[in-house]
């Protein structure tokens, strides 16, 4: 199922948007469509990262900054 959804552009980025699909044989929404999915799986993904990185921490674990280990194995 999908549900309608309406968004408001400025006229400048109405004209990229519209630029871009058309020299890339896409519509719009399915090019909106799949820029928000991929947007959405981003964010998603830095969330878990960032959940797993706390857990890191919160487990005692220690963290080395990249210059740490150039000094310590150049």
């Amino acid at each position: 199922m999908t549900v309608p959804t309406s968004i408001r552009l400025s006229d400048e980025l109405s004209e990229k948007l519209t630029l871009w699909t058309s020299s890339h044989n896409i519509s719009k929404t399915e090019f909106i469509t799949q820029v928000l999915a991929e947007k959405l799986e981003d964010l998603y993904d830095i969330q878990e990262a960032d959940l797993a990185m706390q857990q890191w921490l919160d487990d005692g674990q220690k963290t080395y900054s990249h210059d740490e280990m150039m000094k310590r194995y150049g």
